[in-house]
């Protein structure tokens, strides 16, 4: 079973574990924790073993999400696996990764 986990951790919201379809609703659900009235997000992949394209179209909604709310999203430390994904996608520029 994939698991999906995120904390704050200086400043940062660290996601780990595997960010798939089967973990997406879930992480979905407590979005609105992870900002709280921020500004500006920047969300650390370092420690995802595993994304898949629900997982990057989750941050795409999330960035429109956010967007929406005058909120900034910047993605740090993506994997090469995650990267091919956005290029694959046209989601490059979108991301700003």
């Amino acid at each position: 079973m994939a698991a999906f986990s995120w904390q704050h951790n200086d400043g940062k919201l660290v996601f780990s574990g595997e960010l798939t379809r089967e973990t997406v609703p879930q992480a979905w659900l407590e979005r609105d924790q992870w900002y709280e009235d921020k500004k500006q997000i920047e969300v650390d992949l370092a420690g995802l073993e595993h994304v898949d394209s629900a997982g990057v179209a989750m941050l795409l909604q999330l960035k429109k999400h956010l967007l929406q709310q005058q909120c900034e999203l910047t993605i740090v430390q993506p994997s090469q696996q995650f990267r091919a994904i956005v290029d694959v996608s046209g989601a490059t520029e979108l991301l700003a990764i």
